[in-house]
């Protein structure tokens, strides 16, 4: 919002010390232009009491909460603010698309990472704007569940806020585990002899497809290592303590390995097709199960209105270790550092982290981490949602949550990973080479300073 002259001399006041500790940029870009000595605005209203419009850009997914970011926080903020226009742009991977902007002294205004994986990145190398000036005039520090503020800090400060928060599950076809006299598994060896009675149907185990976004390859390693290891021996590679090319995280690729291979997970056909694909295949009870995101829960709602269908917990993949829920932030927004308009991006951004905003978000975009929001007010809400909602606070509240990739992993860690997984699957890169890399791309990581940092 831009202000008159008399304004101005409070607004400086109340800014001194944030225009000191970041040489005046963010009182500065409030009208779009340079403040000068006199405390009216060069390129902006020039005194003359009109508002100048402000454009924020933003890059989002194309497949994901695209209607709810229109209707519901795009269209009422520019509402409630005429002077800020927000210029959205829905792309398959705004993470890479931001990356190659950033890198070139351009970008978006608005950061968008899926997790907080990559926003600490950009943090890191100095695109994020630290944001614990806004934190404190907005309060975000008693907004959010504790858990999720803390991955959006970096060397004591805030980078971002939080976004979605979400867990993984195996969503499956009730009417075929039925008429089939199939049960949900308690353990890897259920699950093996399971996907091997689905396969004797001539059905399909598992759909699942990376061929127009290869970063979903990430669901299943994170999955594969949160299974078979534990939080407890996950948050040890993810710290350093051991090694990634060690055995234990050889145990956890060579099961994920061996249920790819065995055709279990779209019949050894998941690089061929796409991810909307493979959610046909199982819409249509071509396959049997599912294993994603709680961000399918909006899909499964909206499109799957004649299938029966319901949620389980992935069970452990080893003997002595507890089947747990690995938790992730979904997604987590930032400033950019280069940004002009930085005022006018922070309230923006408490804008799309206010309660009544980020309930309407439960069914158009995914869980959110924010205080005082309540699934059981939501006005005809699916019951799948209580359901998911019910077994995230059930295992939260027993301490039985593991740690997704895109939270928690190092960036080149996480980026070769996914890049290159499919290689092992396919027998084009041997498995001991993969995680020789892995442990490479990790160390690089730990040498920029990038390692997640967990809170004692």
């Amino acid at each position: 919002m831009c202000h008159t002259k008399e304004e101005w001399v409070r607004v400086v006041k109340r800014k001194s010390l944030l225009a000191l500790t970041m040489s005046g940029l963010l009182v500065l870009a409030a009208c779009g232009g340079n403040v000068q000595e006199n405390g009216q605005g060069s390129g902006g209203n020039n005194g003359q009491g009109k508002e100048e419009t402000v454009e924020l850009t933003w890059y989002l997914h194309a497949q994901y909460g695209r209607e709810y970011f229109e209707n519901d926080v795009i269209k009422p903020f520019q509402e409630k603010h005429p002077n800020i226009r927000i210029k959205a742009s829905y792309t398959n991977d705004p993470e890479q698309q931001q990356k190659s902007e950033l890198t070139a002294g351009a970008g978006p205004d608005i950061l968008t990472s899926d997790g907080a994986t990559t926003i600490r990145e950009f943090a890191k190398v100095g695109y994020a704007l630290p944001l614990d000036t806004y934190s404190a005039t907005y309060k975000w520090d008693e907004r959010f569940i504790p858990w999720a503020y803390n991955p959006m800090t970096v060397d004591g400060k805030l980078i971002g806020v939080p976004g979605k928060y979400e867990t993984e599950v195996v969503y499956y076809n009730k009417k075929l585990f039925a008429d089939n006299g199939w049960q949900t598994p308690k353990n890897y060896a259920e699950l093996l002899a399971l996907s091997e009675a689905i396969v004797a149907k001539d059905i399909m185990p598992f759909a699942f497809g990376a061929s127009d976004f290869r970063a979903a390859n990430e669901w299943w390693f994170s999955m594969a290592y949160n299974a078979t290891l534990g939080p407890d021996t996950v948050k040890q590679l993810l710290s350093g303590e051991i090694p990634w090319n060690g055995p234990e995280s050889k145990l956890a690729i060579e099961k994920l390995v061996e249920l790819w291979q065995k055709g279990y997970i779209n019949n050894k056909q998941s690089q061929a097709i796409t991810g909307d694909d493979a959610t046909n295949l199982f819409l249509n009870g071509k396959a049997a199960m599912k294993m994603e995101g709680t961000w399918l829960l909006g899909t499964l709602t909206s499109r799957g209105a004649d299938l029966d269908w319901g949620v389980f917990p992935m069970p452990s993949w080893s003997d002595g270790v507890e089947t747990t829920l690995p938790l992730a932030l979904g997604s987590a927004y930032g400033i950019n550092s280069k940004s002009k308009h930085p005022d006018e991006a922070a309230l923006f951004l408490d804008y799309l982290v206010q309660p009544e905003t980020a309930q309407k978000a439960i069914v158009g975009s995914g869980f959110q981490p924010i205080n005082g929001v309540d699934l059981n007010s939501i006005e005809g809400i699916d019951k799948h949602y209580i359901e998911v909602a019910d077994l995230m606070n059930d295992y939260s509240q027993r301490q039985a949550t593991g740690y997704l990739s895109w939270t928690f992993w190092p960036p080149q860690t996480r980026v070769y990973t996914y890049d290159n997984i499919e290689a092992v699957f396919l027998k084009g890169l041997k498995l001991d080479d993969f995680l020789n890399n892995m442990e490479a791309a990790f160390q690089k990581d730990k040498q920029a300073g990038k390692l997640f940092e967990f809170s004692e």
